[in-house]
């Protein structure tokens, strides 16, 4: 861990690409920079888990992190898998403090935070952080909706169409690609690893997707 890391050192500054920080004064960015700590971790390795006290905000430099939670039945409820730019925590920086879900490293990653007295403070003094923490939490709260939604729909064709759907949203390009291996993006739908590969094939067979290699296209938007 580093303690303040020179930004010279690395390509881009941790808080270029990170939406939060986004539309933030020169000023209120070099005091961010001025507290992140630098973490390195390997693949498989857990950032924080659910019900841990939190430590503050995290910011994804560089890796994919799985982000999950375990249903009171005991099941593992995949979220989803996040990339550089992305944050982790914010939910954990209110209320009584602890996450709510578990952060697991999907490949090696290096990882910015942002200590939870440091932010909370920043939080204080800047009102425009202030609105983009929270727009980030209704941003996530949206997720989960959709993760409930897909849950609940019976249809295993239905669930990967959504899916597809909404990551060509997200992404709003032509060709599309999967939020992560395909069998934590089956989790994450409920579905067995096998039974996602099959859906994937029949949706192809239908016309309603391409698929070429790790990207799909989708042909047919059956939502217009």
């Amino acid at each position: 861990m580093t303690k303040s890391p020179n930004p010279a050192l690395f390509k881009t500054r941790p808080t270029d690409h990170c939406p939060i920080c986004s539309s933030q004064e020169e000023t209120v960015t070099d005091q961010i920079l001025k507290a992140i700590q630098h973490k390195t971790y390997p693949k498989g390795t857990i950032v924080f888990s659910q019900e841990q006290a939190s430590s503050g905000l995290f910011l994804i430099y560089k890796g994919t992190v799985k982000v999950s939670r375990i249903s009171p039945a005991g099941k593992e409820i995949i979220i989803e898998i996040l990339g550089s730019g992305k944050t982790l925590g914010e939910s954990s920086l209110f209320g009584q403090g602890q996450h709510s879900d578990t952060a697991v490293t999907a490949e090696n990653a290096e990882l910015f935070l942002i200590p939870k007295d440091d932010f909370k403070k920043l939080l204080a003094d800047h009102p425009q952080l202030y609105q983009n923490v929270l727009h980030s939490l209704v941003q996530w709260m949206d997720k989960l909706n959709a993760v409930i939604e897909n849950i609940n729909i019976s249809s295993a064709k239905d669930r990967v169409y959504a899916y597809l759907m909404k990551i060509q949203k997200e992404q709003q390009r032509t060709l599309i690609h999967l939020t992560g291996k395909k069998h934590e993006v089956a989790l994450m739908l409920g579905l067995r690893p096998e039974t996602f590969s099959r859906t994937l094939a029949e949706l192809e067979t239908e016309g309603l997707i391409k698929m070429n290699h790790k990207q799909i296209q989708i042909l047919i938007n059956k939502e217009t």
